[in-house]
């Protein structure tokens, strides 16, 4: 979608310029910030398991724990 804009409005490719370029963006593109989400939900399973792992088993936190990363795997593979 992201390159049917750029090939198709030129209009957003120079504002996505004057975006990229601005300090606030560190002058990373906008691709980055469309990963950075996907790569966060990668990751997040293996924080939660590595919590899980330490965790006294019979205990609240433990079940919590537990549901949260059985849904967090459900999630990843939507």
């Amino acid at each position: 979608m992201l390159r049917d804009l750029k090939e198709t409005k030129p209009h957003f490719v120079e504002c996505l310029r004057r975006l990229e370029s601005s300090p606030v963006c560190q002058s990373l593109a906008m691709h980055s910030f469309l990963m950075l989400p996907m790569q966060r939900i990668t990751r997040l399973p293996l924080l939660v398991d590595a919590i899980f792992h330490r965790l006294e088993s019979g205990t609240p936190e433990f079940e919590r724990c537990r549901m949260t990363l059985a849904t967090l795997n459900k999630v990843r593979f939507i």
